[in-house]
């Protein structure tokens, strides 16, 4: 496994995410969370405490099938990492998102801004069955946003992900 392999979450990891199979520990489950499409193997490694602790267990996720490896061309993460932010303008003016889907970006802009430390507040998100357990869920998620870095992140929340959630 290169250290510039990027891997993305498939749709049997997205489903092992809410229904949490006994194969999917909590080393895995956080592992899972933080899987992005635009983290390599050494970015793992360093989030694990280094010294090749990401790659047996990316090893086991690939195994289950709940991650797949991004073709060579797609792993610099480079060019990718400069489009997000001009992104965040599409959702502002984009229509409100299906409930799964809202539930679904909350979810990874909690885990690209915090990354493990959010773990608690993503399942949280994860746990919200419906439009208004997720709008009555968004104090405490801002909150945690705003302990665990500032102000300037809970507003990029509102404009990237808040503003695009179902109200009902």
């Amino acid at each position: 496994m290169t250290p510039q392999l990027v891997f993305t979450k498939t749709a049997a990891g997205r489903d092992a995410l809410t229904s949490r199979p006994p194969e999917l520990g909590p080393r895995l489950r956080s592992l899972l969370i933080m899987i992005d499409g635009k983290r390599d193997v050494a970015e793992f490694d360093k989030l694990l405490g280094g010294s090749g602790a990401a790659e047996p267990l990316l090893a086991q996720l690939q195994s289950h099938g709940w991650i797949a490896a991004e073709s060579p061309a797609a792993a610099p993460a480079a060019p990718v990492a400069s489009a997000p932010a001009a992104a965040p303008a599409a959702p502002v003016a984009a229509a409100v998102l299906p409930f799964a889907d809202a539930r679904r970006l909350a979810v990874r802009f909690v885990n690209d801004q915090l990354g493990p430390m959010g773990e608690t507040i993503a399942m949280k998100i994860e746990a919200c069955k419906s439009p208004a357990e997720l709008q009555a869920a968004l104090p405490r998620i801002r909150d945690g946003l705003r302990n665990f870095k500032n102000n300037a992140c809970v507003q990029q929340f509102d404009t990237e992900v808040a503003s695009r959630l179902p109200t009902a």
